[in-house]
């Protein structure tokens, strides 16, 4: 079967652009030109590659709302499924089938997803009626550059963003941007979705885990998740999930952190999951209390034997009301949730 195509029912299109996995490109972000189209009997023209495929089971989520999400509260997700790992990459349906039940049980606005796979993502839309799956395939760049990233079964892998409909997000208005990966075996980028009339946009994103010169590519696209979301979507309320793959005191993720939270953070964003909840800074320590019972607002539960890895960053105007973590068997991270506001009433807090 050719890359990119499927079966029905499925009923499927793509982002596509024109690919340049040049040395030279590699440090370049670039928003991938966006060209949608149905892929049943569609022959791809020359020069073309598949960067994005949008999972959508009916009319119902391809039509967006009036104006984009209404002021209230909503629940949020972020969930790294593991699909490239040999532990969980290869189970079949159980990992798509046991998220779509959390989703069913929470009934989120949106879920960010990362170590997708094509398939997993298939199943999620024909449990989930009455939201749209995106899915973004990603490329490999250490071996074999430039080819189609594989989850540990033969499909596709990749990043998602699972919305609901009505909320006014368009499939049609989504970006992938390349993050300028240097090392590691993909190369990273960020999806993203508006819902335009209300100028919101949520995006998934998963960076380069290790050290050494991958600390270094983590930092190149880290700097470029923050470049995107602070002059692409200036005038829009932000939402961003990912597996960032690094703690939260560390430099790289000092670079999303709002500058309120302290400890170096020169970024712009409120973290949703943070033990402090809407609070940038912690309320003054008691005298009494033993320092070590301190906990800094950059902080938070491991979602990952390695720590915490897992983040959701909303804008300042957004007030976090909870959040916490979700177990799931088929991957090694936790879910991560919140419950958010936005509209009349949330305001920025914490300075």
């Amino acid at each position: 079967m050719a890359d990119g195509l499927l079966t029905p029912p499925v009923r499927l299109c793509m982002l596509a652009r024109v690919p340049n996995f040049t040395s030279g490109d590699r440090t370049g972000e670039a928003a991938i030109r966006r060209v949608i189209a149905s892929l049943s009997g569609v022959v791809a023209a020359a020069g073309l590659v598949v960067a994005g495929v949008l999972v959508a089971g009916s009319d119902s989520g391809s039509q967006p709302a009036q104006s984009g999400p209404k002021p209230g509260t909503y629940v949020i997700g972020q969930f790294n499924m593991a699909g490239g790992t040999t532990e969980h990459g290869g189970k079949g349906n159980p990992p798509a089938d046991a998220l779509a039940e959390e989703i069913e049980d929470r009934k989120p606005a949106f879920v960010t997803a990362q170590e997708t796979c094509r398939d997993w993502d298939e199943r999620l839309e024909q449990r989930l009626p009455g939201y749209t799956v995106l899915f973004s395939p990603v490329r490999n760049l250490e071996r074999n550059p430039g080819t189609p990233a594989r989850c540990h079964h033969p499909t596709d892998f990749g990043n998602t963003i699972v919305f609901r409909d009505g909320l006014g997000f368009d499939k049609d208005e989504t970006d992938v941007h390349r993050l300028g990966s240097t090392d590691g075996d993909e190369y990273r980028e960020m999806v993203c979705v508006r819902a335009e009339r209300r100028k919101f946009v949520v995006c998934s994103a998963h960076l380069t885990p290790g050290g050494g010169k991958y600390l270094a590519s983590r930092q190149r696209e880290v700097a470029t998740v923050r470049r995107v979301l602070t002059t692409r979507y200036a005038h829009y309320t932000v939402l961003l999930g990912g597996d960032i793959n690094d703690v939260p005191l560390s430099r790289v993720l000092g670079r999303l952190y709002d500058r309120n939270y302290g400890h170096g953070a020169s970024g712009a964003f409120k973290e949703a999951s943070s033990p402090c909840g809407d609070a940038m800074k912690p309320e003054r320590r008691a005298s009494g209390l033993p320092r070590a019972r301190y906990t800094p607002c950059r902080s938070g539960q491991p979602t990952h034997s390695k720590g915490k890895l897992d983040y959701l960053f909303v804008s300042p105007s957004v007030r976090v009301e909870s959040s916490g973590l979700g177990y799931s068997e088929h991957s090694d991270h936790k879910q991560l949730w919140a419950r958010v506001k936005w509209g009349r009433g949330a305001g920025r807090s914490g300075d």
